[in-house]
């Protein structure tokens, strides 16, 4: 919506005709942090085409979406096309690495806050920062074209030189709040009043930090600063994982404390807190997939 009304042409891809069709008919709604309600009318499409001649793709899919996302962009997107990835967790980069080669791709995250209320109704959260960075630590003229168009649309943006770093910082908050919020059905802003949650996050993002050293990562922005940032400007959001376990869909749990556990075994680091977690939210997806029910004639 932002970069809507900051001039740019936008066009939203859904994979889903039912959800491009509704956003056909009724356009955008965005509320506000403020209240106010802002509508616009913006073209959505199932797929992007090469005859859509965009410059700029936004990745944003759940993280094991990406796969497919990749090969579709590999079938439809131009050469000369950046793609961005606006994801959450580990892997995603290299992922469409794989598919699209690492020249098209620049990394990035956000800790706007946003909850989907149905296709095309959104409300925003909270407000919060951008990064947009390339793979190779360069400040590239694209970079700081990105960054200047999401400026000019109203985001906190900034280029990265090591979006590495940040995407590993964003997993551990991430990896932090989202388990716990769906688990205990708690807002952003719950989790941080609530004494004994936020010592159990502090412990996630403990352990988080310590694969990052191993690895190597500089974690920047750090996670403890992070995830503080986060939980206050995104007081009333609930989590994208709280939305998936309400909704009785499938959570990002294996690529963000699943990923971070699979690393810290492979580097002897013990990780008891996002093992648990990831078990606990795996049979909590179970146990919200809606019931197949049988009948039986006697």
């Amino acid at each position: 919506m932002r970069l809507h009304k900051s001039g740019q042409e936008v066009l939203l891809v859904h994979h889903r005709r039912e959800v491009v069709d509704a956003i056909q008919r009724r356009g955008v709604r965005l509320k506000e942090i403020t209240g106010k309600v802002v509508r616009a009318r913006i073209n959505a499409k199932e797929s992007v085409s090469r005859n859509d001649r965009a410059e700029l793709i936004l990745v944003t899919v759940k993280a094991f979406d990406t796969e497919k996302v990749a090969r579709r962009l590999k079938k439809s997107a131009r050469a000369e096309t950046a793609i961005l990835s606006l994801q959450n967790g580990l892997g995603n980069i290299e992922t469409l690495s794989r598919r699209l080669g690492a020249a098209s791709l620049l990394g990035g995250s956000t800790s706007e806050g946003a909850m989907s209320l149905g296709p095309g109704n959104i409300v925003h959260t909270g407000r919060g920062r951008t990064w947009v960075g390339e793979l190779d630590g360069s400040s590239s003229k694209r970079s700081l074209a990105i960054n200047r168009v999401f400026r000019k649309a109203g985001f906190a943006s900034q280029v990265s030189r090591d979006i590495r770093g940040v995407l590993w910082s964003k997993t551990i908050v991430n990896s932090a709040i989202n388990p716990i919020s769906a688990l205990t059905r708690l807002s952003n802003g719950d989790l941080q009043r609530v004494t004994g949650l936020r010592q159990v996050a502090t412990r996630v993002v403990d352990e988080g930090m310590a694969v990052g050293r191993e690895v190597g990562v500089s974690l920047r922005p750090d996670p403890k600063r992070l995830i503080s940032q986060v939980l206050s400007s995104t007081a009333r959001n609930k989590s994208s994982m709280l939305l998936d376990i309400e909704s009785g869909k499938k959570t990002e749990i294996r690529q963000l404390n699943g990923s971070l556990s699979v690393v810290g075994k492979r580097l002897r680091v013990a990780m008891p807190y996002n093992e648990f977690l990831t078990a606990l939210v795996v049979g909590l997806e179970i146990s919200s997939r809606p019931k197949t029910i049988r009948s039986y004639d006697s």
